[in-house]
């Protein structure tokens, strides 16, 4: 399909199940809204580090007209993704984002925050109440191993989400060997998140975008989370070229938490997704295919 006069991917099909193909969907995109690419926090394994960011102002109407066109074009926004670096740091703008989406009546979008969640910047915008679901970076059970991997240090007020609605937050969680790298530490990592009464943890193979991700990748299946007591398989066990995921619900004590399994093998997968960084919009996660 077509939009500003180019050809862009979309999705139609849904995941595979096994070696089934996935079943056909209405023609679908996420925009990934990148408004900053700084952070509060410096992982080693960031995925964000090549990525250049607009020189210029943020042009919020031209966002505006891009999703217009991709409504226009009959095209279904699935999910506007605010995304950065870290959101926080550029909070004043990202509520101008949200205010704007709004206000060109825009309201049957589902807005999706990721955040590295821990620090006291990121969780006051957690709090906004426009947020329909967000992703919390939370890398291990331990604080003191957190702030190892975050670079800098985790309060341990920060697990209290306090004025942060738990129902709308995912947990994602990287496998990084020597953190949570085996069933035994995914099964803690399980515990840890449904006492702290999130009902969502996604665990994510790293992206191999350095030496460190290289070294300390683990793959999903050397978790073998269905070995792990009160894990129990439930859909979506789609293993493609350029991803694999699965789903499952860890049931523990009368609570229920859902699991997603993610790899994305190829950092340059671009279906579905489309990536405005404030000046161009582009096709997929690099600084080449510019749409407009």
């Amino acid at each position: 399909m077509e939009i500003f006069g180019k050809e862009i991917l979309i999705k139609t099909h849904g995941c595979n199940v096994l070696n089934e193909p996935g079943q056909r969907i209405i023609p679908s995109v996420n925009i990934f809204v990148k408004v900053t690419n700084q952070c509060n926090a410096h992982c080693v394994f960031c995925s964000n580090a090549g990525y250049k960011n607009a020189s210029t102002a943020f042009n919020i109407p031209k966002l505006m007209s891009v999703i217009h066109e991709l409504k226009d074009s009959n095209i279904y926004v699935n999910r506007i993704n605010i995304t950065g670096g870290e959101p926080s740091i550029v909070s004043p703008l990202v509520y101008k984002i949200l205010d704007s989406i709004d206000e060109e009546g825009f309201n049957d979008v589902h807005l999706h925050l990721n955040t590295n969640g821990l620090l006291p910047q990121s969780q006051e915008l957690m709090k906004y109440e426009r947020w329909d679901s967000i992703s919390m970076s939370l890398h291990h059970y331990d604080l003191e191993k957190l702030s190892e991997l975050y670079g800098c240090a985790i309060p341990q007020s920060a697990l209290s989400f306090a004025g942060i609605d738990l129902q709308i937050l995912n947990a994602s969680c990287n496998l990084i060997k020597g953190y949570i790298d085996s069933p035994g530490e995914a099964a803690k990592m399980l515990d840890f998140v449904i006492d702290l009464g999130i009902p969502r943890i996604g665990f994510v193979a790293l992206m191999k975008v350095n030496d460190f991700c290289h070294r300390h990748f683990i793959d999903l299946e050397d978790i073998h989370i269905d070995t792990i007591s009160h894990v129990y398989f439930t859909k979506s066990m789609n293993r493609g070229s350029d991803c694999k995921c699965s789903n499952y619900l860890y049931n523990k004590n009368l609570k229920v938490l859902e699991i997603y399994m993610r790899n994305y093998s190829n950092p340059m997968y671009c279906e579905s997704s489309l990536v405005y960084d404030g000046e161009n919009l582009r096709q997929g996660f690099n600084n080449n295919n510019i749409i407009c």
